[in-house]
């Protein structure tokens, strides 16, 4: 008998959205907390949390997309929501920075399924302009996540304190886990399971089309996680902004991402995915250089503010066309391909958050140019692609 196709419904749709939003969730939730987090556990190094979270996204994606391909996707979502929920918890009982740093590791682990599999979900059951249109409004309801998590955060910050927000995050998980029990279906049934070998990893690589386009992704989104990783010392301890009016400025560039997936739906219908892409990266790039220059001359608000808002929102369109782009070049191979890209967007995300401390000489001016520096790389990927396409 032969398998019941697969229909994208826009309640899977949004079942997928929530999954994904598991990284936006877990980083933008508790930035208004970073430094009170930093002021409680008597540490300069509260911005290590965010690196420990990253590198476990990166880990669990790269492990996991893998296994899936040869067990199943479904088992692994909620093994994966499982282990973000009990690390959330222990997030919040943490006595000491290392411990938080350990257990936010594990939090990654957990969310890193998630991500990694809702993305693999979409090439199973359709593809092409299609696949584009679905991994852009994942973007657009995921989008959610980072607008609002900030705003709720420093409430939590005021009311309850870091610690509260942990607790949120833990019935976020709980949320997903029912999720990935009673509505994600198994996309990987057994006809179409390949035998588990780590040589898939050596065939997507091989491929440059894909290598180069999923560069484009993870410094697209290295460029961004300079701006969040630095975001809430630059506005509040440099510019002197509240948590709340910080949590404002932050959610309206994540709306603006979510602007930017709206967009590209619209223009995919028009357009090819590649050309969307290059002028998204343009504008990216342009933009960031301006929020250096700002960064230099003495953070003035109001261009400094704008030039932020047009680095984020074309990160959609980058995202968005550069995972249907490269996911297209080994569709056979979709999750080893989705934990390659995931391990390489937040290694590099995970990499960029110390660095951005490190030049510079200032939190503001090491933003700035670590947000230039990874979206000309990506800019350089997306020509090095286009040869190779």
């Amino acid at each position: 008998m032969s398998e019941k196709p697969i229909t994208l419904t826009g309640g899977l749709l949004a079942g997928l959205a929530l999954l994904s939003a598991a990284g936006p969730f877990s980083i933008d939730m508790y930035l208004p907390g970073l430094p009170q987090l930093g002021r409680d556990l008597a540490t300069t190094n509260a911005q290590l949390t965010l690196s420990g979270f990253m590198i476990g996204m990166a880990t669990g994606q790269l492990i996991i997309g893998v296994l899936s391909d040869t067990f199943g996707r479904k088992r692994f979502i909620i093994s994966g929501a499982a282990l973000a929920l009990i690390t959330s918890l222990l997030c919040a009982i943490a006595p000491n920075i290392g411990i938080l740093i350990a257990a936010r590791f594990l939090q990654g682990l957990g969310s890193g399924a998630c991500v990694v599999l809702a993305r693999s979900i979409i090439p199973d059951i359709t593809s092409g302009v299609a696949a584009a249109k679905a991994f852009s409004w994942m973007g657009i309801i995921s989008g959610i996540a980072p607008a609002a998590a900030p705003v709720l955060g420093s409430l939590l910050v005021s009311s309850l304190g870091w610690r509260g927000i942990f607790y949120v995050l833990a019935g976020i998980a709980a949320a997903q886990l029912l999720v990935a029990l009673f509505v994600i279906p198994e996309t990987r049934p057994p006809a179409n399971r390949t035998p588990l070998s780590f040589g898939s990893f050596t065939a997507v690589i091989k491929e440059p089309v894909f290598v180069r386009y999923a560069l484009v992704v993870g410094f697209g989104f290295a460029s961004m996680f300079a701006y969040i990783s630095a975001s809430s010392f630059v506005m509040q301890e440099i510019m002197g902004l509240s948590p709340q009016i910080f949590a404002l400025v932050f959610g309206t560039n994540a709306l603006g991402l979510m602007m930017g997936g709206a967009l590209n739906t619209r223009l995919l219908d028009r357009f090819p995915a590649a050309a969307i892409l290059k002028i998204a990266l343009i504008i990216m790039t342009v933009a960031a250089t301006i929020v250096l220059v700002c960064a230099l001359t003495g953070l003035p608000r109001i261009p400094f503010f704008l030039a932020l808002f047009f680095a984020v929102m074309p990160l959609s369109l980058v995202m968005g066309n550069a995972t249907a782009l490269a996911v297209a070049a080994v569709r056979t191979r979709a999750g080893s391909a989705s934990s390659v890209m995931g391990f390489g967007q937040f290694l590099l995300a995970g990499l960029v958050s110390p660095l951005v401390g490190m030049v510079g000489g200032s939190q503001a001016v090491g933003m700035g140019v670590c947000m230039v520096g990874a979206a000309v790389v990506a800019v350089m990927m997306f020509v090095l692609a286009r040869r190779a396409d």
